[in-house]
């Protein structure tokens, strides 16, 4: 079944590892292959990956988009999530990480990355709450 989006001005869409730019009025496309698709706002860069999760969900975006190199971005993965439990012992963390891996394992990566967005959430939820 094909994917139809709706593109607003200047938006930008990442469409296998492509970055595609509507440069005129509002348009729709329609993508009728499976392929990684992330809009713009979904996108956490490498330069923009200033936290332990924002780093993780960067990883996760790496291997939706790079299927090929999945084995290698696994490495960079644990080893984030060890200095995240570290770094913060939490429970809550912990289950939201756990949500996270198992929806990697079963290669559904877009999932994966959903559920990555709620532990940024919570990460900057505790952020905003330390003094100084």
């Amino acid at each position: 079944m094909p994917l139809k989006l709706t593109l607003k001005p200047e938006e930008k869409i990442l469409i296998g590892t492509a970055v595609i730019t509507n440069a005129g009025q509002k348009c729709e496309i329609m993508i009728q292959n499976t392929v990684p698709v992330l809009r713009e706002k979904d996108i956490i860069t490498e330069e923009k990956a200033d936290t332990l999760v924002k780093k993780l969900y960067h990883v996760i975006l790496n291997m939706y988009v790079e299927p090929k190199h999945e084995q290698e971005y696994h490495e960079i993965y644990f080893k984030l999530v060890k200095e995240l439990f570290n770094a913060c012992p939490d429970k809550v963390i912990l289950a939201m990480i756990m949500e996270v891996s198992q929806k990697i394992l079963e290669g559904n990566h877009y999932q994966a990355l959903k559920k990555c967005k709620k532990l940024l959430n919570f990460e900057a939820e505790l952020l905003t709450n330390v003094p100084g």
